[in-house]
């Protein structure tokens, strides 16, 4: 897929679009200029498309069943894009990656339990634990000559008093890509602390500077204490199908996770959901490809922007479309930038503050946008950003 396709600007507005619709709700002007919520502002693939308006115009919509192919497309896609072979049985179809990390925290935790999450770190992780009634365990990242590490040290303590480990592998929103060694080690503590791994690697398609691995492929032998999540909703830009899977390895694992996503009244997948990850999983990979190039450019464009501004840091990014920038040699705080952005630049990143107290004095800016609306929203953001507080 060429440039010129992720190029065009599409008007977004009235189409109950969060990101754009709800501007004056989430920004505070419905003139502010969103670089915020995770969704793309490119079009889907057209084989997706072109399959959503075929089954559109059959006008009954009734219950749906979850046909052998939509399977099929979930293995091969693994198999051939990471090399992951994974059985049939051991896939199981959630809403979305959210919903899932919600069924098992309750499936495979109690009430109180500790469950470590490693901040800054994507904020509906701590509502899948506080809201459950578990407890918040903080393995902070390091920042180490600008670039974000896991604390071994400080993840071995924290382990020893938990049930559970959130991974979010590539990491969301320091654009961390784990890399095998990383993650070996991570095995083996949770190995030998017996706590259970959640991984939402749902941005696990969109490594730009590093390469992926799975963690269920790697280590084979957390069978009995791991569980992937991942979805093609942030891959493709389809998250409004809310259509996502897991693979649990373990069968007894797997049994008491669909017990408990029953008890949450989820049975029966969306007609256009199913669709949509399938013909995806199919038909995407072109399309990714030419995504993934843009999206380096993209994230080359704000390199350029603030390479001369000594205000203003860009932390090294291996995966996602989510920049993750270090402001805080400005001086101003969170709520002063908040002002600046959106009331005189008019534009929309998001705030460091909700991933966490380790994520003040960050930003994080959406670039999955075409380039001349991303040019224009770091324009707006060097005109915040210019001085530093007096």
């Amino acid at each position: 897929m060429s440039a010129d396709f992720f190029d065009q600007v599409i008007d977004r507005v009235n189409t109950n679009s969060v990101k754009w619709d709800m501007r004056e709700e989430y920004l505070g002007g419905a003139d502010v200029l969103p670089l915020w919520v995770a969704d793309m502002d490119f079009r889907s693939p057209p084989a997706v498309t072109a399959a959503l308006i075929e089954r559109a115009q059959h006008p009954i919509y009734g219950y749906a069943a979850r046909p052998e192919r939509m399977f099929k497309a979930i293995q091969h896609w693994n198999q051939t894009r990471h090399n992951w072979e994974i059985p049939q049985e051991q896939i199981v179809i959630n809403p979305g990656v959210v919903f899932a990390l919600n069924v098992a925290v309750r499936a495979f935790t109690q009430a109180g339990d500790g469950i470590v999450v490693q901040p800054p770190v994507y904020a509906p992780f701590y509502g899948a634990i506080t809201d459950n009634g578990r407890t918040i365990i903080e393995n902070r990242l390091l920042e180490v000559d600008g670039r974000y590490q896991i604390d071994f040290a400080d993840l071995d303590a924290k382990l020893a008093q938990a049930k559970m480990l959130v991974l979010c592998s590539p990491h969301n929103p320091v654009g961390r890509v784990w890399n095998a060694d990383e993650l070996n080690r991570i095995a083996d503590l949770c190995l030998q602390h017996n706590v259970m791994i959640v991984s939402d690697d749902i941005h696990c398609d969109l490594t730009l500077f590093a390469e992926f691995t799975p963690l269920g492929r790697l280590r084979p032998d957390l069978a009995d204490l791991l569980i992937t999540l991942a979805a093609p909703s942030k891959t493709f830009n389809l998250p409004g199908l809310t259509t996502s899977y897991g693979v649990i390895a373990n069968e007894e694992l797997r049994k008491r996770y669909e017990e408990e996503k029953g008890r949450s009244g989820y049975h029966i997948g969306t007609v256009f959901g199913d669709i949509g990850l399938t013909v995806a999983y199919e038909s995407g990979a072109e399309w990714l490809d030419g995504l993934r190039e843009y999206l380096r450019e993209n994230y080359r464009l704000i390199e350029q922007t603030f390479a001369d501004n000594p205000l203003v840091r860009l932390t090294p990014l291996e995966g996602t479309y989510l920049a993750w920038l270090d402001v805080r040699a400005t001086g101003w705080s969170e709520d002063e930038l908040t002002e600046r952005f959106r009331t005189q630049a008019k534009v929309g990143p998001e705030k460091g503050g909700l991933y966490g107290e380790a994520g003040l004095g960050f930003w994080r800016v959406n670039f999955a946008t075409p380039r001349s609306v991303l040019a224009e929203g770091l324009r707006r953001m060097q005109l915040a950003l210019a001085e530093q507080r007096a």
